[in-house]
């Protein structure tokens, strides 16, 4: 039995283990994805070390002054960030997290303005083959609207209810419905796209096994 016979057996085996899950979770399944976290978790933790930690140890060591002080301050918020589970200092990971946050936030926004906003404003004086200014403007409003239903801004009332701006309500309830169309159409295209895998799965190993087969 050659090498490449039993590391088709064990994915083959692993296969049926993650689709197993179609008849209920069961222990093969749970072991197939206790073994993709695993393996996956190894793989980022060696990742880091060579792109991450090595760099750095290299850098420092090529030159201690200059090198020590460009990376103090993000291996101390590395640091803070570990202390979270710690809980006499977990408190110091929350300046880190803040920023992770704020950063992450400010990125998000920068790229649907850029990303989204300005290509399809952009559009309305050069209109794509097939859509029209009147069919880029309507993705334009149907994106500010989705958008805006993002914004969690309200009065309280005199009862101690929240309500949104009357005119936000309305642009929320179009967001929603754009939302839900969105989120519909991606499941489509997710199931279509798992079934064409799973064909090509199937293909593949038919194709395997006919190979290896004398």
């Amino acid at each position: 039995m050659t090498l490449d016979f039993i590391a088709l057996i064990i994915g083959f085996t692993l296969t049926l283990a993650i689709y197993s899950y179609v008849v209920g979770d069961n222990p093969l399944y749970r072991l197939a994805v206790h073994l993709l976290v695993g393996v996956s978790a190894a793989y980022a933790v060696v990742v880091v070390l060579r792109q991450v930690i090595l760099p750095i140890f290299i850098d420092v060591q090529r030159d201690p002054v200059s090198g020590a002080l460009f990376w103090v301050l993000p291996l101390l918020l590395a640091l803070f960030l570990l202390a979270k589970r710690l809980p006499l200092v977990g408190w110091l990971s929350h300046n880190t997290l803040a920023l992770i946050v704020g950063v992450g936030a400010a990125v998000a926004l920068v790229g649907a303005v850029r990303g989204t906003l300005l290509p399809q404003t952009g559009l309305m004086g050069n209109p794509v083959a097939g859509a029209g200014p009147v069919g880029i403007l309507l993705a334009a409003i149907l994106t500010i609207a989705v958008l805006i239903t993002f914004q969690f801004t309200g009065k309280q009332t005199a009862d101690g209810e929240w309500k949104r701006p009357f005119w936000q309500r309305g642009v929320h309830h179009l967001g929603q419905g754009v939302l839900m169309i969105t989120f519909g159409a991606i499941f489509a295209a997710v199931l279509s796209t798992s079934i064409m895998l799973l064909s090509s799965r199937i293909i593949y190993f038919v194709n395997q096994f006919l190979q290896l087969m004398p």
